[in-house]
């Protein structure tokens, strides 16, 4: 405060002031700046909801209409109204005596009166309007009439002890508010700190004449306008930004709790297609189970009926045995304890053998199933049964979608960097929304219990789990053709270690190995 007026007076003596354009009209400037810092404070009061801006609200209406009442009578009265009234025979000049009172208030808030002007906010608005009109009047009368209320030495006492009074306030106050760390409330307490220095600039005796003090008080007095003005401008930048950052939390806790109705409509689709699916093979044994206990006492016609009715039980024990395998592997993926059996593997003959024993399934009704290679012979290190897995169930999902003497292709391609694995085939294809989901879980293109096919929603995304494993990528190609094509990448590299080169996978003789596994995954067929 100190170096801002000794800045001022400086200012005030030596710059040509009255010549500038901006200060021309400075009346005018501070009119209408004036009237939006009021607007801008109860705005800010507003926004803030706090008790302490109110009373800054309160203090610019004083100075705001101590201003135009000042020049108002000036004119009519054709006097220097407020350069007389700050010289020695003047009076002590009641508005700064208000506006200082309520800096108390607002200092020391724990007060019957702060929390009544709080409640009645209207009504404190209009009582400081008429106390600064009337102090403002009751100065006039007093300039007027010569009246010396005290001695001149004391006036500049009283006066001092005045400003003294209201630096330490509003010094208190800024040291209250600046804890917080907050920038509008530091700027807000700069301007009241402002037109305080306006106040006490008015000393005739620091000036060549009485007019360079006259204007000093108004440009100081319009800046201290400007501050609040730009307090609100920052104060719309930093809620805009809040609210930018708020609607984007909004945004992304609405996108969460999107997902997770999606996923937990997806959790009750899958358990409730878990229960049919575990339920229709159940009651299929069951049934058989029945008609073979009905037909135990003669043995020609429970032997007539079980081998009428084996594959049946078979069937569906796998079909159940598949499903509850499936259900603990990806539970295991969930807990991360699924253990991999990695080796080096011939792949090609891997992948052949797979394809080939499904093409002579009686299951696949004449479907055309095709295994091509660019490469007779590609070992790379892998889980062999975890890949005759994945393959195995790209190949019942092409087998369920294709329709009798459809197509499907099993394609192996070796790379540089990976081996490139597609299953693809003609039949009915997947829906374009579902292309990108396909690999989560519990999805399912047809969710209905009368579908066509049976499955869980699983498959797939335990498919993507095992090529994970692997350090491979597994994905659906977006295409218009007709059909779906599955491509998977693995990566070609082999395990270099003694150990591993000693272990390394061997394809012998596993037809009836393979029969099994073609029998567990095409059970739901």
């Amino acid at each position: 405060m100190g170096l801002l007026y000794e800045i001022s007076v400086v200012a005030a003596n030596n710059l040509n002031l009255s010549n500038s354009i901006i200060l021309r009209d400075i009346n005018g400037i501070i009119y209408v700046v004036g009237a939006i810092s009021i607007f801008c404070s109860v705005l800010y009061y507003y926004i803030h909801k706090d008790e302490y801006f109110y009373i800054f609200s309160l203090n610019y209406i004083s100075i705001y209409v101590e201003f135009l009442m000042t020049n108002h009578l000036s004119f009519i009265e054709n006097i220097n109204f407020f350069a007389g009234v700050n010289l020695n025979f003047a009076s002590i000049g009641f508005g700064s005596i208000i506006r200082t009172i309520l800096m108390y208030l607002m200092v020391y808030d724990k007060n019957k009166i702060n929390r009544y002007l709080y409640k009645h906010t209207l009504l404190g608005i209009l009582f400081i309007i008429i106390i600064t009109i009337g102090g403002v009047k009751l100065d006039l009368f007093i300039f007027k009439e010569h009246i010396q209320i005290v001695r001149g030495e004391s006036i500049h006492i009283i006066k001092n002890l005045i400003n003294l009074l209201t630096y330490l306030l509003l010094v208190e106050m800024c040291r209250k508010y600046f804890r917080k760390k907050n920038f509008n409330y530091f700027v807000t307490f700069i301007s009241i700190d402002i037109m305080f220095l306006s106040r006490i600039l008015l000393n005739a005796d620091l000036y060549k004449n009485l007019d360079r003090m006259y204007i000093l008080n108004r440009v100081v007095l319009s800046l201290g306008f400007l501050g609040i003005i730009l307090t609100l401008f920052f104060e719309i930048i930093i809620q805009f930004k809040e609210n930018e950052e708020l609607n984007s939390e909004v945004v992304i806790q609405k996108n969460a709790v999107d997902k997770l109705k999606a996923e937990e409509e997806m959790r009750t689709q899958f358990f409730a297609n878990i229960s049919h699916e575990l339920k229709t093979p159940l009651n299929i044994i069951m049934c058989t189970t029945k008609l073979l206990k009905a037909c135990s006492s003669d043995k020609d016609e429970f032997l007539k009926y079980y081998n009428k009715y084996e594959n049946t039980i078979t069937q569906n024990s796998s079909r159940m045995l598949r499903l509850i395998d499936n259900i603990i592997d990806i539970t295991k993926f969930d807990v991360g304890c699924f253990k991999m059996n990695f080796k080096n593997c011939e792949i090609v003959s891997l992948i052949e053998d797979i394809t080939l024993s499904i093409a002579q399934y009686e299951k696949t009704n004449g479907r055309n199933i095709i295994f091509d290679t660019n490469c007779e012979v590609i070992e790379i290190c892998c889980d062999a049964d975890s890949i005759e897995r994945v393959i195995l169930n790209l190949l019942s999902n092409a087998v369920k979608f294709t329709k009798e003497n459809g197509n499907i292709l099993v394609k192996l391609e070796k790379q540089t960097d990976y081996i490139i694995i597609t299953v693809k085939d003609d039949g009915i294809g997947i829906p374009k929304e579902f292309r990108k989901s396909v690999f989560e879980r519990f999805v399912q293109v047809d969710k209905s219990f009368r579908r066509n096919v049976e499955g869980s929603g699983i498959g797939l995304s335990l498919v993507k789990s095992i090529v994970d494993l692997h350090d491979g990528e597994i994905y659906l190609k977006d295409s218009d053709e007709i059909g779906a094509e599955f491509v998977i990448k693995l990566p070609n590299i082999l395990l270099e270690d003694e150990e591993s080169q000693n272990s390394s996978y061997q394809i012998e003789d596993r037809s009836a190995e393979i029969k099994n596994k073609i029998l567990k995954e095409f059970s739901d067929i």
